[in-house]
């Protein structure tokens, strides 16, 4: 008997453990959505000039099991930027895992391809993560100020991490899928706490040694 008290006050701990962690994800969510209402910009002829872009990488479509295209048009958005004269460099950001498959390659010959000169692409072949990607734009590339391209939900967290780095930052929204149905939002929810997380922690020292890559 004693036993099976002890097992059930285990598990009413755990639920309320797992219910305050929902509930304070779902904060960090609301909280991070804020910074995307206040500094995604709708309208190209709202956008500050700003010298440099960060475009944040992921999976092409068809490779790694990628069912969207969704890099296909955060790399469509980034071009109109350079084609409008909103931009003048770019910074591509993304995972390289051996010598196989290097998403900053993918996405420099992709801007290249919609007539982007590949002398104003910068390759980040360290940004494993959106922390990564936001952190070396500010200590390993010197930046101040970016415009950002994702998908909204995304660009939502970058502009947060962005703006804790010491970035001031500008999301510009790509076409593609964000947070929506129950599993998706829990998942933005629990991304969400982790950037408060990675803020509080600080950024790797491992994110900076690793310096520039070409």
């Amino acid at each position: 008997m004693r036993l099976l008290r002890a097992l059930a006050a285990g598990v009413a701990s755990v639920a309320a453990l797992l219910v305050s962690l929902v509930a304070l994800a779902a904060v960090a969510r609301s909280a991070t959505d804020a910074w995307g209402r206040a500094y995604i910009v709708d309208a190209p002829e709202r956008l500050p000039k700003v010298e440099t872009t960060l475009v944040l990488g992921t999976a092409p479509y068809g490779l790694r099991g990628q069912k969207q295209r969704t890099l296909s048009w955060r790399l469509d958005t980034a071009a109109a930027l350079w084609h409008g004269g909103h931009t003048d460099c770019f910074i591509v950001s993304g995972i390289r895992i051996g010598d196989d498959y290097d998403e900053a390659s993918i996405m420099r010959d992709g801007l290249v391809a919609r007539g982007v000169p590949a002398g104003v692409i910068e390759l980040d072949r360290h940004g494993n993560r959106t922390w990564d990607s936001i952190g070396r734009a500010r200590y390993v590339f010197g930046k101040r100020r970016l415009l950002i391209v994702s998908q909204r939900d995304h660009l939502a967290r970058a502009l947060f991490l962005a703006s804790h780095s010491g970035i001031e930052a500008w999301g510009v929204e790509a076409e593609g899928g964000n947070y929506d149905g129950f599993h998706d939002q829990r998942f933005g929810d629990i991304v969400s706490l982790v950037a408060y997380v990675d803020v509080l922690r600080g950024l790797p020292a491992r994110a900076i040694a690793a310096g520039r890559s070409r």
